[in-house]
């Protein structure tokens, strides 16, 4: 009963703590002065959601090691994506650093996937062949007309459609396994689809540098946020059944 608890109370208090935040800036309709109000307030909400995968590492133990990694990656490239003084001192853009740092946060949560569920579990017959192929080959073109800029940095545009297609198989992996088995594995697909969406929003706006709506930063951290806790909500249950059923 206090396991269900935490999972529920503490993202839940995260989320709302966002939108209490969202509303408070409200009047404010400049992207950049919002992200200059909100940067050490958003590495403080990257840090809480660190926090509760710590503490679900010390109620799930080894099984939970890669998804506490793949959050502390992602507070790296949080750190790198708000663009603190630091960061601009040392990279000319600082988001290279954060796309790197997420694309090795995406790498553990695959490793953390592949602790679960074995690749012939999930690669049985046409249909998971097929759905990891469209979401490896759709977002080539979304990625080509909406956030392809021959004007940035070559480096970022690479990086970033690298990167994209990890997320993206990531993304499938947790789809098929719900498809296949149901249950706690819908955590995973809800969470991966919310990343997805999160990294496609931060692709047209800041990645692609031409397009800064009032909302640039915003819709971006909301939906991570709600993707991070579900993924590690969903990688908890999944690794404490996976423990008890061992």
């Amino acid at each position: 009963m206090v396991y269900y608890f935490i999972l529920a109370a503490i993202p839940v208090a995260i989320v709302s703590a966002f939108c209490i935040h969202w509303f408070t800036i409200s009047e404010e309709p400049n992207p950049n002065k919002r992200l200059e109000i909100s940067r050490g307030i958003y590495l403080g909400f990257s840090f809480q959601v660190l926090v509760f995968a710590w503490l679900l590492f010390q109620l799930g133990h080894v099984r939970f090691a890669y998804p506490l990694y793949a959050v502390a990656f992602s507070m790296l490239g949080d750190w790198f994506n708000l663009q603190f003084s630091l960061a601009k001192k040392y990279m000319k853009d600082p988001v290279l650093g954060g796309i790197f740092s997420f694309a090795i946060a995406q790498v553990c949560f695959i490793f953390a996937f592949r602790q679960l569920i074995s690749w012939e579990e999930i690669f049985q017959g046409v249909r998971p062949v097929l759905i990891t192929t469209v979401f490896l080959v759709l977002p080539a073109f979304i990625f080509y007309f909406r956030v392809y800029n021959p004007d940035r940095s070559k480096w970022v545009m690479a990086s970033a459609f690298v990167y994209g297609l990890v997320l993206c198989f990531f993304v499938s992996l947790c789809i098929n396994a719900y498809l296949l088995y149901g249950g706690s594995w819908l955590y995973l697909a809800i969470g991966a689809g919310f990343f997805l969406l999160s990294d496609a929003v931060m692709g047209e706006t800041t990645i692609n540098g031409t397009r800064h709506p009032k909302w640039e930063f915003q819709v971006p951290w909301i939906t991570y946020l709600i993707a991070q806790c579900f993924l590690l909500v969903g990688f908890f249950l999944l690794s404490h059944t996976r423990m008890i059923a061992n």
